[in-house]
């Protein structure tokens, strides 16, 4: 359990996908407040981190007017019907993961904490089955000292 301490000096983020936690696989839900209350809550760290990973690689590149590179290719390569394997799926996000890695870090600066800055992502593995790919990538801070370990299933 987190208190006020936890976040003084910090920025924080609003979550966007409820019901993250340590430990197991967990289905998230994309929702701004719990579902049996409503109340919103917020994060920061990794969790900012790997919440700010999430919404690129499943942000669509050129889907945001004013934002034109925010995004990536990997969804568009998904929506369109590009993957037919592993390899295909790795190709996709090998190509995502370089604007990922530019957009990430291009909204950082020199006074954000070393675990809100992206230090690097492994694709741990990949899982194909007709229908759905799940992609389970290690991200890493700066900091270096925690990884979250993101699954993350896309329909296809």
């Amino acid at each position: 359990m987190s208190t006020v301490v936890d976040y003084v000096g910090r920025t924080v983020d609003v979550v966007a996908y409820q019901g993250s936690g340590f430990g197991g696989e967990r289905q998230l839900t994309q929702s701004l407040g719990r579902a049996e209350d409503g109340r919103g809550m917020i994060i920061t760290g990794i969790v900012k981190l790997g919440q700010r990973f999430i919404l690129e690689l499943l942000t669509e590149q050129g889907s945001m007017q004013f934002l034109p590179t925010r995004g990536c290719t990997f969804m568009t390569e998904a929506r369109l019907g590009y993957f037919r394997n592993q390899v295909d799926v790795l190709a996709a996000l090998s190509r995502a993961l370089i604007g990922i890695k530019r957009n990430l870090k291009s909204e950082e600066s020199n006074s954000d904490p070393d675990d809100e800055r992206y230090g690097s992502v492994v694709v741990d593995s990949i899982e194909y089955v007709a229908g759905e790919v799940k992609l389970f990538l290690s991200l890493t801070s700066r900091a270096g000292a925690v990884t979250v370990v993101l699954p993350i299933s896309v329909s296809i």
